[in-house]
């Protein structure tokens, strides 16, 4: 009786072992291979003369509007792997970043996807490429998020805390006592963090109307791209990217038989163990 469990136990941790490895195989083959490049490139400093996205209309104070530029596009191409080194190469030649990069290639689903940085100035400019590497734009989309209220008072909270912090420094030299000198030290270090706060706030604002954020979606079919926002009905688009979701799930379910089956070693000895245990308790009742 224990010869014949033991045969089933090894017959059927054999079989979970080689199921999990021939699906392995399989989704190995038909599966993806990503890459994914993540950049960090430091923000170009700012020149003393004050550099924006979007200038030329003024508001009534004078101060030129300050417009954060971001756009989206979502395009078919012949070959993605050549149409983002393009699009890579395009940023870096005319002083912009790669903000994140990806190819996923899985079978019959093949897409990509690169969001960028460059200047806003030639924010037009690059749209207006990046559009030519496509045999088909599916949708394109342009924002502007006009920060010059918001960076106007913040320039004027930034100078109402320096001359906040001026006074309090003549306060400082003034005061005689030492409690009056620790308060007005206490004072003094909350403003002038809400200076450097408001600083890097500025600073922000700044930088990110300087560059512009384009995100490009790249697919050989248009069936394989995101859907636009104003697209509700994809089928298509749903059925491969639910085959896709299937074929992960199924992979994770072959490597958790392989898991069981190689850890069989310790929990098949211990579980004969657990069974003859029992079956000897119950032979010494019968016994008794």
């Amino acid at each position: 009786m224990v010869k014949k469990i033991l045969i089933a136990l090894g017959v059927v941790i054999v079989g979970l072992i080689v199921i999990g490895i021939i699906f392995a195989i399989f989704t190995s083959l038909s599966g993806s291979r990503q890459g994914v490049y993540n950049i960090e490139t430091p923000s170009a400093p700012l020149t003393k003369e004050k550099q924006t996205g979007e200038v030329g209309e003024t508001t009534p104070e004078g101060t030129s509007r300050l417009v954060i530029r971001t756009g989206t596009i979502n395009m078919v191409v012949k070959d993605i792997v050549d149409s983002v080194k393009n699009i890579i190469q395009y940023t870096e030649n005319k002083g912009g970043w790669i903000v994140s990069s990806s190819v996923t290639e899985i079978e019959e689903i093949p897409s990509g996807s690169v969001t960028v940085r460059v200047p806003a100035k030639i924010f037009d400019e690059a749209i207006a490429y990046f559009k030519g590497l496509a045999e088909k734009v599916s949708y394109e989309g342009t924002q502007g998020r006009d920060v010059t209220e918001e960076y106007t008072d913040l320039q004027s909270r930034l100078r109402n805390l320096e001359a906040t912090e001026s006074q309090l420094l003549k306060i400082m030299e003034r005061s005689g006592t030492i409690p009056d000198v620790l308060a007005a030290q206490r004072e003094l270090t909350t403003v002038r963090g809400q200076i450097e706060q408001t600083k890097g706030r500025i600073q922000y604002l700044e930088r990110s109307a300087e560059m512009a954020t384009i995100s490009i979606n790249l697919a050989l079919s248009e069936e394989l791209l995101p859907i636009p926002p104003a697209e509700k009905w994809r089928p298509v688009y749903v059925i491969k990217r639910a085959w896709s979701s299937l074929l992960g799930s199924l992979r994770t379910i072959s490597y958790f038989l392989i898991w069981i089956g190689i850890y069989a070693i310790i929990w098949v000895p211990l579980g004969i163990i657990v069974w003859q245990v029992r079956e000897f308790c119950k032979r010494r009742k019968k016994i008794k």
